[in-house]
């Protein structure tokens, strides 16, 4: 996460939905080294302020909600025209046992610690407005 972390800040800010920095390569070394300083930035905070089970819970649930969420576009891409040469060996019982799976492990977290759980989901929640705002700002920045 800490190498695919900063390229998912380095495309979003491409895209207009974060801080223009993030999106610029260094000169020399041809990386995101904003991008890649801000997910230093964020690590460090995260470990300075819980402990490891809370960190492991925090991005735990977010790695396994996102993965979720990402096989269940699987349906709906599937439910679109497509390459009938492209194999669909295991669909639809393999996502949809993923997905299972990983709702019962999400479920499982809150049962079981629901504090860290509730932070972590409250992180990714405050994502939200965070989004809308640079939505709005990309928009009227192209606008112009």
């Amino acid at each position: 996460m800490v190498v695919a972390g900063p390229r998912v800040y380095f495309a979003m800010a491409r895209d207009g939905l974060f801080f223009p920095a993030a999106g610029r390569v260094h000169p020399r070394f041809h990386t995101p080294a904003a991008a890649i300083a801000a997910q230093a930035l964020w690590s460090s905070v995260l470990v300075l302020t819980g402990t490891f089970e809370q960190l492991l819970i925090y991005t735990g649930f977010a790695v396994v909600l996102f993965s979720a969420i990402a096989t269940a576009a699987l349906f709906v891409l599937r439910s679109r025209p497509h390459d009938e040469s492209v194999p669909r060996w295991g669909y639809p019982v393999a996502p949809a046992l993923f997905i299972v799976a990983s709702l019962a492990m999400l479920v499982s977290s809150v049962v079981r610690e629901p504090k860290p759980s509730a932070a972590g989901l409250g992180i990714m929640l405050a994502g939200i407005p965070l989004y809308f705002w640079f939505h709005q700002r990309s928009r009227a920045l192209r606008a112009r």
